[in-house]
């Protein structure tokens, strides 16, 4: 919580909740209820979260004075405690009352928005875990979140918007808000109207989103431009490889042709050869079919018949035969 060394509880003869209330920046914190820190079922589970729980609730409820109490670690201890039973006090029917009337007196400020005209903020915490973040306002018009204004002296406390700073967002948890005006229906402002956006103009004219480009690109004008020289280098690196891939392809196509070259030269060479072989078998073949004509006129003649026994054809055949 908010408390620090400066703000101790010694040489105060008020109540330890109304000091606690009091100090600056404790303006938010409602006064909880003596009957209902003394119910122990409230308290279930807050045992295993603060060192010291049974004198740390004595300090609260008083039954130990502030002098028995110099220690700092027991006071700081105790300022936690009392912020989780407050998030616990705040979301009960009293505790709704109570903070209803802090709320009509604008004690938790006001939202920082012009279009929302002044209108009164609830405090809200993003995280239910102590010391995870501080307290924030959530507006119930414009449904922002926005922080708390700085702290401010504790004279301004009827005044208006009080400061937080310090103080833990889990000691108001992230349900009070939404339960508060689910409650208290009444009290929910009508939303913003969609054309209550604020419009930047120039001489009258809105400005253009190709201006805001602009003014962009030029106060990144040094990113830009190493974006740029990054990517002309990665240009020269994709041109060198392609032009590789392009040379590679070159050369693989030229092996292809004079392979193609080689396969259509062979079959020509082979023809020639063929048709050489062709003619020595021509010449050849004329021999033989002179021989084999020989042949067949004796095998006539012996077809007809006549000569069987002729001892001339027989030395014929057997001259053809050698």
């Amino acid at each position: 919580m908010a408390y620090n060394e400066d703000s101790s509880a010694s040489g105060h003869d008020e109540p330890w909740i109304q000091w606690f209330c009091g100090l600056k920046g404790h303006e938010m914190f409602c006064e909880v209820e003596r009957s209902y820190i003394e119910d122990g079922f409230n308290l279930y589970g807050l045992r295993t979260c603060v060192s010291n729980f049974s004198d740390c609730l004595d300090l609260i409820l008083d039954r130990i004075g502030p002098d028995d109490s110099d220690d700092s670690h027991l006071t700081q201890s105790a300022c936690t405690l009392y912020g989780l039973i407050h998030a616990r006090y705040i979301i009960t029917a009293h505790g709704l009352d109570a903070m209803y009337n802090k709320y009509a007196s604008k004690e938790f400020g006001t939202c920082p928005l012009v279009q929302c005209a002044g209108q009164p903020v609830l405090p809200v915490g993003l995280k239910d875990e102590m010391g995870a973040d501080t307290v924030k306002i959530f507006c119930p018009k414009c449904q922002c979140v926005y922080h708390p204004p700085p702290v401010r002296s504790r004279s301004s406390h009827h005044g208006g918007a009080a400061g937080a700073a310090g103080v833990d967002g889990a000691a108001f948890g992230t349900t009070f808000p939404h339960l508060f005006l689910m409650t208290f229906s009444n009290l929910v402002p009508d939303p913003l109207p969609k054309d209550s956006a604020y419009v930047p103009r120039v001489f009258g004219f809105r400005v253009h989103m190709s201006a805001r480009q602009r003014a962009s690109g030029t106060s990144n004008l040094l990113t830009a431009q190493t974006a740029h020289n990054s990517t002309s280098a990665t240009r020269q690196q994709r041109e060198l490889v392609d032009n590789k891939k392009k040379a590679s392809f070159v050369g693989r196509r030229a092996e292809t042709v004079a392979k193609d070259n080689s396969l259509e030269r062979k079959p020509k060479e082979e023809t020639t050869e063929t048709r050489a072989i062709g003619d020595k078998k021509t010449k050849s073949g004329k021999r033989q079919n002179d021989v084999d004509a020989g042949s067949n006129t004796i095998t006539k003649a012996d077809a007809n018949g006549s000569g069987r026994n002729d001892p001339s054809l027989f030395k014929r055949r057997r001259k053809s035969d050698n």
